[in-house]
């Protein structure tokens, strides 16, 4: 397999001199879209990510790409041996996850099983609300989420249905609508109009309290549950493109 590498490893040991793929591509030789390809070739043979495309403006190099052209560099004769070791020590020792409340059960499990089968030292698990977890996730705050919504119309390499969500719509007093920010902004202005008090909280506990103790019309999740089913809404769990698809695919073994 490493033999075939031999022209893209020389030339990346050579484009990481450089801050990032545009810049590169004006020293090697190469236009950039050719250049993208050679760092493509080589992330899909040896199973890492060698550019952070997460970056707002233009990708840079990983630790791994610059740690895989000083192996290179170091001599033909030790590069098959050491590239391996490299790509075989990726493991994660930790994740930052975040989840909807209302799913946040399911992430806790996954977490559990982090623990347990692949003895992951630390994870951060925060529940946010729609805005906030896929802000932080677009911005590279979040290796990992699970959620009922894709983040944009992007697709990602990598997202797997995890579960389904069904909701219980309560309406014992139609003057006080309890919602959250995001499904208010998903009603239409006549069904607004014919409403008197509005109690807005991004809180699934708060709406759940006040809906049983005051009264008021709203949707409320009642079941999240892994694997397929008839939900309301499907659950995802997306991770961050520079989670290594050897990494990917255990992660998504511990949801099977």
């Amino acid at each position: 397999m490493l033999h075939n590498l031999t022209y893209e490893m020389s030339v990346l040991a050579k484009s990481v001199q450089h801050k990032n793929l545009s810049a590169a591509a004006a020293h090697v030789g190469l236009s950039q879209p050719q250049l993208g390809r050679v760092v493509s070739k080589i992330e899909h043979e040896l199973q890492i990510v060698l550019l952070d495309r997460t970056a707002r403006r233009k990708s840079g190099w990983t630790q791994i790409a610059i740690d895989l052209s000083v192996t290179f560099m170091k001599g033909m004769g030790r590069l098959e041996a050491e590239i391996g070791a490299l790509a075989q020590e990726q493991e994660v020792s930790e994740l930052h996850v975040g989840t909807l409340e209302g799913i946040s059960l399911i992430a806790c499990d996954f977490a559990k099983s982090c623990f347990e089968r692949l003895k992951m030292k630390k994870i951060y698990l925060d529940v946010l609300d729609f805005k906030d977890l896929d802000s932080q996730f677009l911005n590279g705050g979040l290796d990992l989420i699970f959620t009922v919504r894709p983040p944009t119309k992007q697709k990602f390499a990598h997202m797997i249905e995890v579960g389904y969500q069904q909701m219980e719509k309560v309406s014992t007093n139609k003057s006080v609508l309890v919602a959250s920010t995001h499904e208010l902004g998903g009603l239409n202005k006549k069904f607004l109009d014919g409403i008197e008090h509005f109690m807005i909280s991004n809180s699934l506990e708060l709406r759940r309290h006040w809906l049983k103790d005051y009264g008021g019309t709203g949707n409320i999740p009642v079941d999240a549950k892994t694997g397929r089913g008839k939900g309301q809404y499907t659950i995802y769990m997306i991770g961050s493109d520079l989670i290594t698809p050897k990494t990917w695919k255990k992660l998504t073994r511990l949801m099977e």
